[in-house]
């Protein structure tokens, strides 16, 4: 993200200060600015980790869904089985 520093300077002049205090307060404020703010390398990197992490999660929680859809139906069969035994 880059600032005037041409219209920052003049708004300080109209603000009372002096010109040469303008232009290195504008100067100052332009390299901490610059040096602060995300570049879109820097947004598609984040991105591009986000969607790892987001995948590794959604893998993770599949197999665990998997496990649960077994071990239910495991449960629901042995279930079945005494229920029938029990009944007949």
């Amino acid at each position: 993200m880059a600032i005037d520093t041409l219209e920052y300077v003049k708004k300080l002049e109209a603000a009372g200060i002096d010109r040469k205090q303008a232009e290195a307060h504008a100067q100052a404020a332009s390299g901490l600015i610059a040096g602060q703010a995300a570049t879109k390398p820097d947004l598609d990197n984040a991105a591009l980790r986000l969607e790892g992490r987001i995948d590794r999660g959604v893998a993770r929680l599949g197999g665990r869904l998997d496990l649960l859809t077994w071990m239910v139906g495991f449960n629901l069969a042995a279930t079945l089985a005494v229920l029938w035994r029990l009944l007949r």
